[in-house]
């Protein structure tokens, strides 16, 4: 991709993964149906960026874009209708790259069981839903062969970011909740703990 090419953003959140993007001087358009959200994305981007707040189902899309991204949100799109309207923006070429981060550390040795203190339950570190989102795209004859590329790395998260990171994910979690953790990572941790990942990208080409 360069200068230029259009992408469509699905799930832009708070505009983690926009804002990278917009600086390789894309041509992006952002959706997220989470108003609070797009906000703090648009926030981060500016006029660099078209943020649209709507699901991708329904939302505005240019003619076509070269490539359409979920970064751990495509098992939130219907997906016959979701595949629908992305066959019909990658027509010809065009590329789907599905991306989430399964979890292989939360942090440092006795994070995880402090983690369950907190929310009542130990935090999944794979979520089996984005799995089985893939299906349907591997059965869509309008798109080729599902490559997987893995890309593990670490994240060093003070307090507030880890926190900030971990909205995005949703789940039923209270604001008490996420105060708790941000005191344990603060006094019992540091103030920073090292998060492990595998970013997984599933790319496929649009015939």
């Amino acid at each position: 991709m360069g200068r230029g090419d259009k992408l469509v953003e699905i799930g832009a959140g708070t505009g983690i993964a926009t804002l990278p993007l917009v600086e390789l001087r894309l041509d992006v358009t952002a959706i997220e149906p989470a108003a609070e959200l797009a906000e703090l994305a648009a926030s981060k981007v500016g006029r660099r960026a078209r943020v649209e707040i709507d699901r991708f189902e329904s939302c505005w899309l240019p003619d076509r874009a070269t490539l359409l991204a979920a970064f751990n949100a495509w098992h939130w799109v219907e997906p016959v209708l979701g595949l629908d309207r992305a066959a019909q923006l990658l027509e010809g070429g065009g590329w789907l790259a599905l991306v989430w981060t399964e979890v292989v550390a939360w942090g440092p040795e006795g994070f995880d069981e402090r983690l369950a203190d907190i929310f009542g339950a130990p935090w999944p570190k794979r979520w089996e839903d984005m799995a089985a989102s893939l299906g349907p795209v591997v059965d869509d004859e309008r798109f080729g062969e599902l490559h997987a590329f893995h890309q593990f790395f670490a994240r060093s998260l003070d307090a507030a970011t880890f926190v900030e990171v971990s909205r995005t994910y949703g789940g039923q979690r209270s604001d008490q909740q996420y105060d708790a953790l941000r005191e344990v990572i603060s006094d019992e941790f540091g103030g920073r703990v090292t998060k492990t990942e595998d970013a997984v990208v599933h790319l496929a080409q649009c015939r």
